[in-house]
Order: structure tokens, then C-alpha cells, then sequence
């Protein structure tokens, strides 16, 4: 089941800034990676139906500042993986930029093949051992290949195996990323677009 996909939008009444070392140790005390600095920003946003709410977002290079109008695109893992909700990307409707949250998107546009590797090379390697079976035991030995055609076809599907999961593994690769990819593409353009519409409304309601 799909994530749930959440879009608010407000005016933003408050904004704060924070900063903070973070730095990982092992069970010596000595640090294991070394520290780095991330940045967090709340926003305290006015929602169009008046309610207000606050949104915490991490290492975002969007700079928003009060009475910005703002549209906020999060995700909410679906059913039983349901949790708190994650940045996807974050609107400036008043300067037209916007802040994309990597994270995010791969959370909610990512996508695991049915069959993974290990399956598709399971299923290549038993077609090469019936296809050579069938050479073994009918074309060449007439039929009375026995044991020896079956040996010989399990023995060749478990040395084509690994080959076939490694085919598989980058094949799966290569395909997510392209997919990944074009659903970025589109999912961004989509949500710019109901951004825009938003912004072209609040602009009417501000002028009526």
C-alpha cells in the first residue's frame, strides 16, 4: 500500500533556527564517525483553515521568513507502517523557490521489484537446466540420458546461478534509478503545479 501523501499550506507566523553537533561513539567513548553539524528550521505556519501548526524540517537551503506563504508536501507511511510524517518538499509561494528533501522522495516514490534478484536468477537458472536437459537426454544420448542429463543440467544451473543473480541485481539497478527518475520528474511537476494554484488563490483572496 502506497504512503499517504500530505500537502498543507499557511502563512508562516514564525520562523526559528537552530543548529546542533552531532557525533556518533562507539561503546569506548571514541568517536566512530567524525561530528557535523545539522541545521533545523521550525516553521510556525497559519493553515488556510485557520488552525496553526508547526513543521520541522533539517538541512534545507529554502530561506523563508515570517508572512511567507508557504506549501508543505509531507508523507505518512500507510496501514500498519504508519508513523510520524516525513519532508518531501517544501514551497516558497511567496519568493517561488522551493526545497526538495532526497530522503523523502525515495521514501515515498521508492519501489521494490516483486521478484528480486534472487528469485529471477532462480527462475533463468531452472530455464537453462530444463533447456539442457532436453538437449542431453533427447538430442543427444536419444532419449537414454538418465541420471547423467540430470546431473549434468543441475550442475550447469547451479553454475549459472550467481551469474544470473548478478544480471539480475544490476538490471533491477539500473531500472529503478530510471524509473525513480521519471516519478521524480512528474511528482515534482505536479506538486509545483498545486502550489502555483494555491498561490494564484491566496492572491485573489488577499486582494477581494
Amino acid at each position: 500500500m502506497p504512503d499517504k501523501l500530505l500537502v498543507t499550506a499557511g502563512d508562516v507566523i514564525d520562523v526559528q533556527l537552530t543548529s546542533e553537533t552531532v557525533v556518533i561513539e562507539g561503546a569506548d567513548r571514541r568517536h566512530v564517525e567524525p561530528g557535523h553539524i545539522t541545521n533545523r528550521m521550525r516553521l510556525f505556519v497559519k493553515l488556510t483553515d485557520g488552525k496553526e501548526q508547526k513543521y520541522d524540517f533539517e538541512d534545507t537551503e529554502l530561506g523563508v521568513r515570517e508572512t511567507q506563504r508557504v506549501v508543505i508536501v509531507r508523507g505518512q507511511g500507510a496501514g500498519k507502517r504508519g508513523g510520524a510524517p516525513y519532508n518531501i518538499v517544501l514551497f516558497n509561494v511567496s519568493s517561488g523557490e522551493h526545497g526538495e528533501f532526497e530522503g523523502g522522495l525515495r521514501e515515498y516514490l521508492g519501489h521494490r521489484p516483486f521478484f528480486g534478484p534472487l528469485w529471477k536468477a532462480a527462475v533463468l537458472s531452472l530455464g537453462v537446466a530444463l533447456v539442457f536437459w532436453f538437449v542431453s537426454n533427447f538430442i543427444t544420448r536419444n532419449g537414454y540420458g538418465g541420471l547423467t542429463s540430470v546431473g549434468l543440467a543441475l550442475m550447469f544451473a547451479f553454475l549459472t546461478y550467481p551469474v544470473f543473480w548478478w544480471l539480475a541485481k544490476m538490471w533491477d539497478r539500473i531500472t529503478e534509478r530510471m524509473r525513480y527518475q521519471a516519478a521524480r520528474k512528474k511528482f515534482l511537476s505536479e506538486m509545483q503545479a498545486r502550489a502555483n494554484t494555491y498561490a494564484v488563490a491566496a492572491e485573489a483572496a488577499s486582494q477581494a
